[in-house]
């Protein structure tokens, strides 16, 4: 019985052709989405997905696209250059440029991925080419039957199929059923048909040329990648299009109502004007912090027009608080230290929010009712956030809040159904728009018991068994461990 092959950690970029139809000047591969150039982009999502090793085939401006990408010192795989001088030739040429360089460590018959600077990708579409690494396979391609969704139909190439295999492969097929994604996993077998083709003139083959060879022979296959984001980016309008898929990726299904109808449409129309600019997200953060610092200085002041100023400050803070996470992940500028500052930006400013509403409360010589579920509700708060900070020191992978796996998200038992169903009244998002529908009301202080009741019956109970329920897995995990 044979050992099961490993999942490839080695991938092909071809970054060698102009792209004169983008528009601009610069070269292709350094066109930005989202403020990150497309060769970048791909880099990133490849690692991501696991990929340790890239084989960058460069051309046009190629010294300029090499000094740029290697400039960004948050990339963590490996970059391997390769100079293609007969770059204004097929894309086919390309790829038979890195055959010395992919085949001079590489196993026998070892896979690699295989893509194009100029497509953008989700890091999942990477897994699922990559999961079928270990069927003997002479190449790969993960497809898009929803041609009828398609952007630019007509400029994309386009693939016949049968029972798994491709049967054609080209932009001018009228009869097809798939549409090529450009992303492939491919073998050896690639280099050797394209040999074939090559009679070292130009226009030489293309990768079209190639894939149709082994077609021939039967050993292209195509996976489904219907499901999954992608975009072939060639024009400005790619671009446009590109970015608009990268940000449909929300909201996500934590969001509550809040932040899905309201909060998220107006952060990531910032994110995506800021995504360019160089602002960091822990500068959004920060930000962040400071709005809601100046809410609890607002509430504090007391007074119709300052409670009201207060409200939308809370309410601007809890938009601003999901731009650092959408920037971040747009970006690829996510990291547990990032993840740490958003986390202390969002607590500060939470409790900031309470002391002051409390002092104006104070102030305003208001019922004693106000301040004492005030009160309550911000020992709760306080509780429940330092659970929520414990919990993520004792797992010690992420500073995120979000990671925080709370007792009632799993079982079926009555409180589980029941806590499952209120648990989008303790988000931040609908706190933060109610305490501005009350400011805009003249009811601010209602907040407090608002607040409070929600704090001390639902917050602090869920985190304290955040933190029983992982101290129990701990506890298995270590006596599974030791038994074994």
């Amino acid at each position: 019985m044979s050992s099961p092959r490993s999942l490839p950690t080695r991938a092909l970029i071809l970054a060698a052709g102009r792209g004169s139809r983008i528009g601009k000047d610069e070269s292709k591969p350094l066109v930005p989405v989202l403020g990150v150039p497309l060769l970048a982009r791909t880099l990133f999502t490849l690692e991501k997905a696991g990929i340790t090793d890239a084989y960058v085939v460069v051309g046009y401006e190629g010294q300029r696209v090499r000094r740029e990408i290697d400039a960004i010192r948050r990339l963590g795989l490996r970059v391997h250059w390769i100079e293609n001088e007969r770059w204004r030739e097929s894309n086919g040429v390309s790829v038979l440029a890195a055959e010395a360089a992919l085949t001079a460590d590489a196993e026998e018959d070892e896979s690699f991925v295989l893509t194009m600077a100029d497509h953008v990708f989700e890091a999942g579409a990477v897994r699922r080419l990559r999961e079928v690494a270990e069927k003997d396979r002479g190449l790969s391609l993960l497809v898009d039957r929803r041609v009828e969704e398609v952007h630019d139909l007509e400029d994309a190439t386009k693939v016949r199929t049968r029972d798994g295999r491709i049967q054609e492969i080209g932009k001018g097929l009228e009869s097809f059923d798939a549409v090529d994604t450009g992303l492939f996993l491919a073998t050896p077998a690639l280099f050797r048909v394209l040999r074939t083709l090559d009679a070292g003139e130009s226009p030489g083959p293309s990768l079209s040329d190639g894939v149709l060879r082994l077609a021939q022979e039967g050993e292209a296959w195509v996976v489904p990648g219907g499901d999954l984001t992608w975009q072939d980016v060639d024009t400005p309008a790619d671009v446009e299009e590109a970015e608009r898929k990268l940000l449909g990726a929300w909201p996500k299904p934590t969001d509550g109502p809040v932040s899905r109808l309201i909060n998220r449409p107006i952060s990531l129309a910032i994110s995506r004007r800021l995504a360019g600019t160089g602002i960091t997200p822990n500068q959004i953060s920060v930000l962040t912090l400071i709005m809601g610092l100046l809410a609890g200085l607002s509430a504090a002041v007391g007074g119709y027009a300052w409670w009201l100023a207060s409200g939308l400050l809370f309410q601007v803070a809890s938009i601003l608080d999901g731009t650092d996470g959408e920037l971040a992940i747009l970006t690829f500028r996510t990291s547990p230290q990032g993840a740490w500052v958003d986390t202390v930006c969002d607590n500060v400013s939470y409790v900031a929010f309470l002391l002051g509403l409390l002092v104006g409360v104070h102030r305003a010589d208001l019922p004693p009712f106000y301040l004492w579920t005030g009160l309550a509700g911000l020992g709760a708060a306080l509780l429940s956030l330092a659970n929520i900070n414990l919990y993520l020191l004792r797992e010690g992978r992420s500073g995120s809040a979000l990671s925080v796996r709370y007792g009632f998200e799993e079982g079926e038992g009555i409180v589980q159904r029941v806590m499952r169903g209120l648990q989008y009244l303790g988000k931040r998002d609908l706190l933060s728009f109610l305490a501005f529908v009350l400011a805009l009301l003249g009811q601010l202080p209602l907040a407090l018991p608002l607040f409070g009741v929600g704090a001390t019956l639902l917050l602090l109970p869920a985190t304290v068994k955040a933190n029983i329920s992982l101290y129990l897995r701990n506890r298995k995990l270590d006596s599974a461990q030791a038994g074994s």
